[in-house]
């Protein structure tokens, strides 16, 4: 007897109610139980050519079809093992990855990637089971013993520890080589634990993340900001490969007022908000006043991140945007939460001045209103100005949340380093730079992109490091 196709019946991940969400930073998406995990779980025809579908939509090929069995087999530290031979943070990746523009997406239930057409259903919620599997691990406390080779001798500086240098890190050390992190805060995480609100991912399950990688053997150096406490030079030079995964922090729009008092990047007003709830970090950070109305530009996870942390604040929140909620790089389900939540989204809509009054503080934002156009070399619609619909959305503060770039202080020594036109570091398809034994990933190198993606480039990359330092362990 065939199995009968369940579309439509998907398993809505219980949330906090919108009313309770927008007044506190704790995590609203609540996660399945254990029976609503089985019962979805079940839903998965396990495709036999998943490898064209779910699998290959996820960044990082994880076996979705094989660790959903593991489930429906009540075997969850097999699913566990299953998700880690590709994805070493399956609780983080369930939380914050855009699973519907990925593996979600290329479900069969949902759109039928080799016939290239849409079907009739709702896809598995494949992000809810990942987490579901990474969560269990980490509260049942069951210990997974992690198989690592014989020491090969040789050492590796991870520069950065956010998710590509953390990545790296771990099949680094699982292939015998010592590792050490250096990271310029007080806390391990990058992004992760400065960059996303505690509301979206709890700071608990990226320490449990962490100490997966101290007991592995990770050595970790904070407060070293490589190209002032020591030079990417001097680690070259006393280390048999350096791996660069300094991310990517600075935002800027380039328009008239982007100076102004009020006027903020992304980063920093998502750092300073985190840094305020870490009650384990030493000194107390510079509070930021949004006033009581911001404008947040772009269209991103930054700007989703942004809206949610300025709701919890009680500020009145503006997102703008010049595309369409359907071209842009945030996940659905979120602009849904942070408009239930009282954001105010302008989509189509272009900023060209901030407004400052005669103090020099921010009062408003002008924007003209935009229309989709012909597609532009990314493939996309592109936006063109609608003549006569400039208007100004009035607020205390502005917030660039779109343009982000590297920060060159890390390799501001070697003056010999390529870099894009855009100042990323620029790599070859196996992220090696043109300096020997440097090899780069994630936001450094594509300028800002999704947790999943910077940690397929720290794995990616620490193959290729893995047969460079053997190939020197040979000669």
């Amino acid at each position: 007897m065939s199995k009968r196709i369940r579309y439509t019946d998907r398993n809505p991940e219980p949330m906090l109610p919108p009313e309770e969400r927008s007044k506190t930073f704790r995590e609203y998406a609540l996660g399945f139980s254990v029976s609503m995990a089985l019962d979805e779980a079940k839903r998965c025809l396990l495709c036999k050519d998943a490898d064209k579908r779910c699998i290959k939509g996820c960044p990082v090929n994880v076996d979705i079809p094989g660790f959903i069995k593991k489930i429906t087999e009540g075997d969850l530290v097999g699913a566990y093992k299953k998700i880690i031979e590709t994805d070493l943070f399956p609780s983080i990746c369930g939380r914050v990855c855009p699973q519907e523009r990925q593996c979600e997406g290329s479900c069969i239930l949902y759109y039928d990637t080799v016939r290239g057409r849409k079907n009739k259903g709702l896809p598995v919620s494949i992000g809810a089971l990942e987490k579901f599997v990474g969560d269990f691990i980490r509260i049942s406390g069951i210990q997974i013993e992690e198989q690592i080779k014989a020491p090969t001798g040789k050492k590796v500086a991870i520069v950065g520890a956010g998710p590509a240098g953390l990545s790296c890190a771990y099949d680094l050390l699982k292939a015998g080589h010592e590792v050490h992190i250096y990271e310029a805060l007080q806390k391990a995480g990058g992004v992760m634990v400065y960059g996303i609100p505690h509301a979206r991912l709890d700071r608990e399950l990226i320490d449990w993340e962490i100490n997966r990688l101290k007991k592995m053997g990770a050595k970790f150096f904070f407060g070293y900001v490589v190209g002032r406490t020591v030079s990417l030079r001097e680690l070259l030079a006393n280390y048999d490969a350096v791996f660069l995964g300094v991310g990517a922090g600075r935002g800027s729009l380039g328009i008239k007022g982007d100076h102004l008092m009020g006027v903020y990047s992304a980063i920093e007003v998502l750092m300073r908000i985190n840094l305020m709830q870490a009650r384990d970090f030493p000194q107390s950070p510079t509070p930021v006043n949004l006033g009581r109305r911001t404008a947040i530009v772009g269209g991103g996870f930054t700007a989703v991140d942004c809206a949610i942390s300025a709701l919890r604040l009680g500020v009145e929140t503006h997102v703008v945007y010049r595309r369409t909620r359907e071209t842009s790089s945030a996940r659905d389900e979120e602009w849904d939460h942070i408009k239930e939540e009282g954001a105010i989204l302008h989509w189509l809509t272009q900023p060209v001045e901030v407004i400052g009054d005669e103090s020099g503080k921010v009062i408003g934002l002008k924007c003209i209103k935009m229309q989709l156009g012909e597609p532009d070399e990314s493939g996309r619609p592109k936006p063109v100005p609608i003549p006569n619909s400039e208007h100004i959305i009035e607020c205390d503060s502005v917030i660039f949340a779109i343009g982000q770039k590297p920060n060159p202080i890390a390799y501001q020594d070697l003056p010999e380093l390529e870099l894009t036109k855009w100042g990323t570091v620029k790599v070859d398809e196996n992220f090696r730079t043109n300096i020997p034994g440097l090899f780069a990933g994630g936001d450094a190198v594509n300028g800002g992109d999704t947790v999943v993606r910077a940690i397929s480039h720290g794995r990616k990359a620490a193959k290729v490091i893995d047969e460079y330092l053997l190939k020197e362990v040979k000669v």
